[in-house]
């Protein structure tokens, strides 16, 4: 994805510096002076524009663009219409952040592009009420024109990257959920499949065709899971294809085995069943690559901890954040880290260190609600995510959990046992968006717990979200 977006803004940084190049003097003083003293206009405009959009104002609050949208798109104005050559690099690379921050806060590219016709407009108005020279008043507007035009497009690309990574990401964490327990539901199906071709087989054998009535491949329990649910789990996967033609197959032959008034067009009863067997067979084995398709979808859950990872984090906070803004809920994330965690590793090997993240990560999970979620968010460090909870709710919270992980005794041997504490950094969700702020104060709230000498929990107090 990376290099994908690398090798974008490479073709449209190479289409902009030639129109750089090809601004005068005079041209570039009128779109400084206009960028100078219309910016903030058109930033009202942009915003007044798209809140019209109700799907966009569930997304945005006006506190929320007064405060801080509303100066940061007056600020990129400035950028588009004043950068220097050699910032425009740079000007470019940014452009993917900003278009990645819409996908992650769920502002759609149409929304985008809406408003930004707006600015152009604006823009247009702005020049052309400036009574330049028309040779002058042609070109401002030109390059006005094209350098929102090439900003917004690589938005876009970010977006539908980034829009790309988040939905794998959510069909993932959904069939995680539908399938938690990936071998159990495989061996369910595999029984249920090879239940029923038993169950034909008998039929066959015994020459019983009232008793196979109904009983198609499609008709089973089998094919019914097939139809119903497999459909939901893996949607146009290409074994699911396979599956369904070769479910077509077998019951082509039991049909024509049933239509035969005397079983003479199946004389080679061994024939017949060989077929179904190799179907079946056929269709366990591609049922196989699809539950191991899935089975590598659980590297979701840490392999250590069995918690969350990190893959997840962004549709649980994206999730969380959306339902925060639309109801007005609080919402805090805590980041947990074992205090000097290197020491145990370096004291008592990684063994016994590993045992030490496994131990408080099963106090961690224990001790929380069922609503909350906690991730194994990397090396010991751990991150909660408590919904519908406050500043004052979530201190009780995590000093409870300090408290509890400093109290067990851990044993690193047979007559040996150590203390572990643990520093908690939290952050309360204030309004903004875009998830990766509160990341950010919790992570900034836990350095200061660490600064001030470990072992205890402390809220972020900044400029807020």
């Amino acid at each position: 994805m990376k290099d994908e977006s690398q090798k974008y803004i490479s073709i449209i940084f190479k289409e902009w510096l030639p129109l750089y190049d090809s601004l005068t003097p005079e041209v570039k003083a009128v779109l400084k002076n206009i960028a100078g003293q219309q910016a903030e206009a058109l930033a009202t405009r942009f915003y007044d524009f798209i809140f019209q959009d109700p799907d966009i104002a569930r997304h945005l609050t006006y506190d929320l663009v007064q405060e801080r949208l509303s100066s940061s798109l007056a600020g990129w104005v400035k950028d588009i219409l004043m950068c220097e050559k050699e910032n425009l690099q740079a000007l470019a690379e940014r452009q993917y952040l900003i278009g990645s921050i819409h996908s992650r806060i769920g502002i759609p590219a149409e929304a985008v592009l809406r408003g930004a016709r707006q600015l152009k407009a604006g823009l247009i108005e702005n020049i052309r009420d400036s009574h330049l020279d028309r040779e002058t008043s042609v070109a401002a507007i030109y390059y006005a024109i094209m350098a929102i035009n090439m900003a917004v497009e690589m938005m876009c690309h970010a977006y539908t990257l980034s829009h790309y990574r988040a939905t794998k990401n959510e069909e993932a964490y959904r069939l995680y959920s539908l399938m938690d327990n990936v071998p159990l539901e495989y061996g369910k199906q595999q029984a249920s499949l090879s239940g029923w071709e038993n169950s034909a087989i008998f039929n066959i054998v015994s020459d019983n065709k009232t008793d196979i009535n109904g009983a198609l491949l499609s008709d089973s329990e089998f094919g019914l899971w097939f139809r119903h649910k497999c459909v939901r789990y893996f949607n146009k996967n290409p074994q699911m294809e396979e599956i369904a033609d070769l479910i077509s197959k077998v019951d082509a032959l039991l049909s024509a085995w049933k239509s035969s008034s005397d079983g003479s067009e199946y004389k080679n009863t061994q024939a017949l069943l060989q077929g179904i067997h190799i179907h079946c067979q056929q269709i366990g084995s591609q049922l196989g690559v699809l539950f191991s398709s899935l089975s590598q979808m659980q590297s979701g859950k840490d392999s250590l901890t069995s918690l969350l990872n990190r893959r997840y984090l962004p549709v649980v906070l994206k999730h969380e954040v959306t339902l925060a803004m639309e109801y007005e809920l609080p919402m805090t994330v805590a980041i947990i880290d074992i205090d000097h965690f290197k020491e145990i590793n370096d004291s008592w090997g990684h063994m016994v260190g590993d045992r030490a993240i496994k131990h408080v990560a099963e106090l961690l999970s224990d001790n929380i609600r069922s609503s909350d979620y906690i991730f194994r968010y990397g090396g010991e460090e751990f991150l909660l995510v408590l919904v519908e909870t406050g500043a004052a709710e979530a201190f009780t919270i995590l000093e409870r959990l300090r408290k509890k992980i400093s109290q067990l005794a851990f044993s690193v041997g047979a007559d040996n046992e150590i203390s572990i504490t643990a520093s908690i950094g939290y952050a309360v969700h204030t309004g903004h968006p875009d998830y990766n702020l509160l990341l950010r104060d919790a992570d900034s709230a836990l350095y200061v717990a660490k600064r001030d000498g470990r072992n205890c929990v402390k809220l972020h107090e900044g400029d807020g979200n």
